[in-house]
């Protein structure tokens, strides 16, 4: 789960995580405001809407969970509070692939782990990686008095590998 308000519509990368090839290396970004999931092989999901209002922070969250045995509850992304349900293309992960993320490789935000590229131009905000439960909206965020999307403290636990990054100070 994290904020993210890009500056233009370079493709960019939000996570990234393994350095292998094939399904062992995992990235999530924006290409031209599309929001695209894929390995180093295989292109995931892309989603048919895009987000390209550089004035606006879009909380983003992504749920993966290959050990689900119903295919499409896998891979879950939210947009501020919004399951997204429309994807233009993709392929989804067959059951318990393991994606390269959470392994002892390299993980990183703002750019490809497997190739130092794709660098993020935006800003990123209240960043939580939960290890272990796929969450939900409502644990990072709430609807606000005028219909806004807006954050919330996450409360409960990170997990082994989990983290939390909020980025403040600039």
């Amino acid at each position: 789960s994290g904020w993210v308000k890009g500056a233009d519509a370079s493709l960019q990368t939000l996570f990234s995580g393994g350095t292998g090839s094939g399904n062992n290396s995992f990235n999530f970004r924006i290409d031209a405001g599309i929001i695209t999931l894929n390995t180093a092989s295989t292109g995931l999901r892309n989603t048919t809407a895009k987000f390209r209002d550089f004035s606006a922070w879009y909380h983003i969250l992504l749920a993966v969970d290959t050990t689900q045995s119903t295919d499409t509850n896998r891979l879950k992304l939210y947009i501020n509070g919004s399951q997204v349900t429309d994807f233009a293309s993709g392929t989804i992960p067959s059951q318990n692939t393991d994606l390269g993320v959470n392994r002892a490789e390299l993980h990183t935000l703002g750019r490809r782990a497997n190739s130092a590229d794709r660098y993020l131009n935006g800003y990123l905000g209240e960043v939580n990686f939960i290890d272990g439960v796929a969450k939900v909206p409502a644990d990072f965020g709430e609807t606000g008095d005028y219909g806004e999307w807006k954050p919330i403290e996450y409360s409960g636990s990170y997990g082994t590998n989990g983290f939390y990054l909020n980025f403040a100070g600039g």
